[in-house]
């Protein structure tokens, strides 16, 4: 029993427990990467990597293991959010290929639950989850990563359509989506906040070209995707006009509370290097590691506060800024810590080192996982502002329309 487990949620632990024995494989110990934004793969792969995902996807949907919280109207198993983290915390001791689905079934399918209608959950959702389609994000922008609200994508309404314009970059499986979820500016004069939309886009439609790029990891999982006047249905636009923040918000918070999953089987595979190296009584070694076991226990509580707001239906506040900061500084300092371990051994390339190149390749993406999502600098602003209450950084765009804001100081 986990030891902050209620006899229902024991229960439910055991019977999770159960299935993944039966349908599945121990993690392999030597498996350290705790999520696809680090654990990329060769365009060879990933092919072979998301047809895997899918066929665990269907078993998940078919047994009734696949979105926990979800209603059964959708495909779920119409349990609580609760219930779903214990799932994922013990499907992250098997062998299983999810992380090539999780930007759909635990980020764009749950904004879809939230601001869709009626008719776009009905649409959407159940082959989502059963793994027939796969979602992309597309955020980010080439002059709008951290300051995510001063994007420039454009979406002009026609009538009963929308034509978008733009640019979007570090998409995730952009070249082997089938929709995607879109945030873009449809009013240039409102404070650029306001100002937004979000959309569901088929990745198919004709004017939107996805290029991959290449990475020093070897891995070209990230695109830049082009918008070249791309009709997208009215029927297709999530939530209201110009809530396109509020869906970012609530996307960002199942992205970053996602980042929990996987934290202790990181750490217990560092424990492990540790004793391989013969370091176990080095007090130096010992005392790095104590600091980075904190920081993975701190990361874990705080995600069951994130996840008790939300199944008490509260929108959590900082918690998820706390969330991925913590996230991002253990894996950092573990996947470092693992290196220097290696001593020597470490400057080998990830093909040939020990433990399948796995701290290797960790290490080399990880600059990514501090980036993504929102930088560990943008966290540490909202904790500074929303926690200890300091004075916030001037932000005189914050009620300027977008459409007056010089554009070199966008």
């Amino acid at each position: 029993m986990h030891p902050v487990d209620s006899p229902q949620e024991a229960a439910f632990r055991a019977e999770a427990r159960a299935f993944l024995e039966a349908n599945a494989e121990p993690l392999p110990p030597w498996v350290v990467a705790p999520s696809a934004i680090v654990a990329e793969w060769t365009p060879d792969e990933e092919e072979r990597k998301l047809d895997e995902a899918r066929r665990w996807q269907r078993r998940k949907f078919d047994e009734g293991w696949a979105g926990i919280a979800w209603p059964r109207r959708y495909g779920g198993r119409g349990g609580t959010l609760i219930e779903q983290l214990i799932f994922s915390e013990e499907e992250a001791g098997f062998d299983v290929p999810s992380d090539a689905l999780i930007i759909g079934t635990g980020w764009c399918g749950p904004a879809v639950l939230e601001h869709g209608t009626d008719e776009q959950r009905d649409r959407f959702l159940r082959p989502l989850l059963r793994g027939d389609e796969v979602w992309c994000q597309l955020f980010s922008e080439p002059a709008a990563g951290s300051d995510l609200a001063g994007l420039g994508t454009r979406a002009v309404r026609d009538g009963a359509q929308w034509r978008i314009t733009g640019q979007k970059v570090w998409t995730t499986f952009a070249h082997r989506s089938d929709w995607g979820l879109l945030i873009a500016r449809h009013d240039p004069d409102l404070p650029k906040h306001r100002g937004l939309t979000a959309f569901i886009v088929d990745m198919k439609a004709p004017g939107i070209t996805a290029r991959p790029l290449r990475q020093m990891t070897g891995s070209a999982n990230f695109n830049e995707v082009f918008f070249d006047d791309v009709v997208v249905a009215d029927a297709y636009r999530l939530g209201a006009v110009g809530d396109g923040w509020r869906v970012v918000i609530s996307t960002f918070m199942w992205e970053r509370l996602s980042l929990v999953y996987g934290s202790d089987r990181v750490l217990e595979a560092l424990g492990a290097l540790i004793a391989e190296r013969g370091r176990a009584t080095d007090p130096v070694v010992r005392d790095r590691y104590a600091a980075i076991y904190a920081t993975g226990e701190a990361l874990r509580f705080t995600g069951l506060r994130m996840m008790t707001a939300v199944s008490r239906g509260a929108m959590p506040g900082p918690e998820g800024s706390i969330v991925k900061l913590l996230a991002t500084s253990m894996l950092e300092a573990a996947h470092t810590m693992a290196l220097d371990l290696f001593d020597a051994v470490g400057t080998l390339a990830a093909e040939v080192a020990p433990w399948h190149g796995e701290w290797h390749a960790a290490f080399l993406g990880m600059p990514g996982l501090r980036i993504g999502g929102g930088t560990d600098q943008i966290q540490r602003n909202i904790i500074g502002e929303r926690v200890l209450g300091l004075p916030s950084e001037p932000r005189p765009d914050r009620s300027v329309p977008w459409g007056q804001i010089p554009r070199g100081e966008r």
